[in-house]
């Protein structure tokens, strides 16, 4: 077995998570953003908001995440470069593919995805860390620091984790890669837990009327939607959009530090053993998050 995975998949005492600033200091945060863009809208939705903001996100990459599928992992790619020409982006911003599901006594994929991840961890430090956001599953993030956890002092994991919290962690993310997810939380990471986001729901009037008239990202951000019928739907929720609002004005998203849980094989949590504590976001407001998007809009429109 790969001795670095050995490494960090060896029981740590509680007081040795490290743990995150939260709410987050003021000014840029630096970040690399994980997504599996094409699974749905919202993660066009999140990458919009987040570079319309670069004064609070600096934007280091971009890595192109599977939903449970290697080849999904091309869809995402295709998605995320297209959203970064729409925003007049494209070339500014490393953009890169991560790894499929991880696969049980298999060696730990890697990736230009997981080197990009890697290298910005490591340019950081513990008074300015690296932010890597997880719209999606937590496969790169885990592969990252199964490859090196001595970046676990210079990175804080941000995760769309949107569970049944506290009784189970089988969410949409979490299931597309249940190996990945259980390997989380048994880390040596800061880890913060964007437990919510179901509530940011948009009708297509309403994304029609405010954003599509906001240049060719807004534009896109609408038309989108006709791809599936059910995202459509006036009850459709634009989940991923509120992580990122939530570092942009951390005032809209209430939050708790909680027991950091194990999860089982059946995904359930388990709070038996001490793993420190981790962050939890339990809300976001729904109004700011698109009047944020908004904004981002406007500044990206040519």
């Amino acid at each position: 077995m790969n001795p670095f995975l050995l490494l960090a998949l060896i029981p740590f005492c509680a007081d040795e998570r490290p743990q995150a600033p939260w709410p987050p200091p003021e000014g840029p945060l630096r970040a690399v953003i994980d997504t599996d863009t094409w699974n749905e809208i919202d993660d066009q939705y999140a990458l919009a908001l987040a570079l319309g903001f670069p004064g609070r996100i600096k934007l280091e990459g971009i890595v192109a995440a599977h939903y449970g599928k290697k080849e999904h992992i091309d869809k995402s790619f295709a998605e995320a470069q297209r959203v970064l020409k729409l925003a007049g982006k494209e070339g500014k911003i490393p953009l890169a593919k991560g790894v499929p599901p991880l696969v049980e006594g298999a060696p730990t994929p890697t990736s230009d995805g997981i080197d990009l991840i890697l290298e910005r961890a490591k340019a950081g430090t513990k008074e300015n860390p690296l932010w890597l956001v997880l719209l999606g599953p937590v496969t790169d993030a885990v592969a990252a620091f199964e490859r090196d956890p001595s970046i676990a002092d210079r990175v804080i994991v941000f995760w769309h984790s949107r569970s049944h919290w506290p009784v189970e962690c089988k969410n949409f993310n979490a299931r597309n890669d249940p190996l990945a997810t259980r390997r989380l939380f048994d880390l040596r990471c800061a880890l913060v837990l964007f437990d919510t986001g179901a509530q940011l729901r948009i009708p297509m009037e309403e994304t029609e009327r405010r954003f599509a008239p906001l240049g060719p990202l807004g534009a896109h951000l609408h038309e989108v939607r006709k791809r599936n019928p059910n995202f459509t739907s006036p009850t459709k929720g634009v989940f991923d959009l509120g992580d990122i609002a939530a570092l942009i004005d951390p005032s809209c998203a209430p939050w708790e530090k909680t027991a950091a849980p194990g999860v089982g094989e059946d995904l359930n949590y388990d709070f038996t053993k001490s793993r420190g504590d981790v962050l939890r976001i339990k809300d976001v407001g729904r109004d700011r998050c698109f009047d944020l998007l908004e904004e981002a809009l406007r500044r990206l429109k040519p």
